[in-house]
This record gives structure tokens, C-alpha cells and sequence, in this order.
């Protein structure tokens, strides 16, 4: 299938797609890096957000510099919770720090006894009797950005990979009240479908609401967020699935992280 094909049939799946597992998410300490030589980051899977559930692993972390050039975090921990980054600010400007794509659980739903059924990670078919209805694999990334001193746009390219959330203005410049324009994109292509995004303000921890937005045809937005504080924006798409148990489907969840300043 070429990839016009995968688009077409992704924007036919495009839903709000059921809790099946976390939302991951990656964010620093503090986005006031200003001054600062070092900065540090969580990654992790959570449902209230930022408390840390378990650790975002087995994943290749990517840090993209203010001239563009990509590396790996300076130093990586792993914990139960939480996976901490460090990274050594040697550059003025903008940073982009992505946990990269991780593929993950695979996920089996079927119909039994007139009612639906999920299994995670399903080992060998679904019982006897039972009717496949969607066989897909979890495919989860998350995003932030950071500026030291003054902040730049080199970082935010797209990389045409997976599903991503694409700042067309820098994440670091978000103020209260003012527009903040982004694009989803899908392996580097715009969708020819609209689809909800899901914003969620993390600053206090609350278990809230998310705020839905939706986009364009062309996978565009603009966020105007009246109250400052600390977000996650989530993105979801899944392609249609198989009923084979060979075979899957994609079910695609990418975050970004960003804070929105007080505008005095």
C-alpha cells in the first residue's frame, strides 16, 4: 500500500479513540531554561497529568539542536515511574526534545457472548466463538521544546516520520489570549480530513476535561488558551485494523507539552 493509500484510509479512521492505555507525555522541569546549562526531562505514561504512572521505554530519545543537528540526551535514567533526560544546553535557541516512536502493545477486541471484549498483548486467537472485529498495535510518541536565551525555529521541522504535531510558531513564545498555529501530519503528509485534538491544562493535576479542537482539512489549528499554566495537546489516529491475527492495524497517539505565559 503506497502511502497516498495509508493517508486515505487513516482519515477515514480518524475518532476519538477509547482509553486502551496512557498517554505519554515528555516534559522538562522547568521550561524557564533561559540561563540555564542543563536541562532535565520526564517521559512517561500517565492519565492525570504531569504524575508520572510508568516509565516511556524502548524508545531511541532524539534531542534536536537550535542548528538542526540531532543527538542523543546527554544522560538517560530509567525508573518504574518515570524515565529522567538531561541535556547539556550548549547552543543558544530552540530545542526539540522527542521520546521518538515507540511500538508497543497490541491490542485484540472482539465480540463474545453479544458483548465486546479487549485484550491486550493477545497471545494466540481469540476464544471459540468469539468475532474478531480489530487487531491494531499502539504507536506513541511525545514532543516539548525549549528555548536558552533567545528562541529560534530550526528545530521545528517536521521530521516525516509517524504522526506528528508540527508548531508552525515556536511553543516557547505561547502567550495568553494570543494564537499558537500547528499542523498534524502523518509520515510528513497533511490528511484530507479534519480530526479533534485534545488539550488538557496539567498544571495543577487535576483530572479535568480535555478542551476538543478541531482542525482544518489540511490538519491545521489555532489555539487561542485564555488561561496561563502548562498543557498537553494530544493528537489520535488509527487506521482501520485487521481481523486477521497476522495482520494489524496502527493506532498512532502523539503529545506535546508546552507552557503558556502570562501576558502582561
Amino acid at each position: 500500500m503506497n502511502i497516498k493509500h495509508c493517508l486515505i484510509a487513516l482519515s477515514l479512521a480518524i475518532q476519538p479513540l477509547a482509553t486502551y492505555a496512557h498517554t505519554p507525555y515528555i516534559a522538562p522541569i522547568s521550561f524557564d531554561v533561559s540561563n540555564a546549562k542543563t536541562a532535565s526531562f520526564d517521559a512517561s505514561f500517565a492519565e492525570t497529568f504531569f504524575i508520572p504512572e510508568a516509565a516511556f521505554d524502548k524508545s531511541e530519545f532524539i534531542i534536536t539542536a537550535p542548528d538542526k543537528q540531532q543527538s542523543s540526551p546527554t544522560k538517560i535514567a530509567y525508573f518504574k515511574s518515570r524515565t529522567v533526560l538531561e541535556q547539556d544546553l550548549k547552543l543558544e535557541g530552540t530545542y526539540k526534545i522527542s521520546t521518538g516512536i515507540r511500538h508497543g502493545a497490541t491490542f485484540l477486541i472482539y465480540d463474545l457472548d453479544g458483548k465486546e471484549h479487549r485484550k491486550m498483548n493477545p497471545e494466540g486467537p481469540a476464544p471459540k466463538g468469539a468475532k474478531v472485529k480489530n487487531h491494531f498495535q499502539s504507536v506513541t510518541r511525545a514532543d516539548t521544546y525549549i528555548s536558552r536565551k533567545e528562541p529560534s525555529n530550526a528545530a521545528l521541522s517536521p521530521e516525516n516520520k509517524g504522526l506528528e504535531i508540527v508548531p508552525l510558531s515556536n511553543p516557547n513564545e505561547v502567550f495568553q489570549g494570543e494564537n499558537f498555529d500547528l499542523q498534524i501530519l502523518m509520515a510528513g503528509n497533511q490528511l484530507d480530513k479534519a480530526m479533534t485534538l485534545s488539550l488538557y491544562h496539567a498544571q495543577t493535576g487535576d483530572k479535568t476535561e480535555a478542551i476538543k479542537i478541531d482542525t482544518n482539512t489540511k490538519g491545521r489549528a489555532t489555539l487561542n488558551i485564555k488561561k496561563s499554566g502548562i498543557y498537553l495537546l494530544r493528537a489520535r489516529l488509527r487506521s482501520p485494523g485487521a481481523t486477521h491475527e497476522n495482520q494489524k492495524g496502527l493506532s498512532y497517539t502523539t503529545t506535546l507539552s508546552f507552557q503558556v505565559f502570562d501576558n502582561i
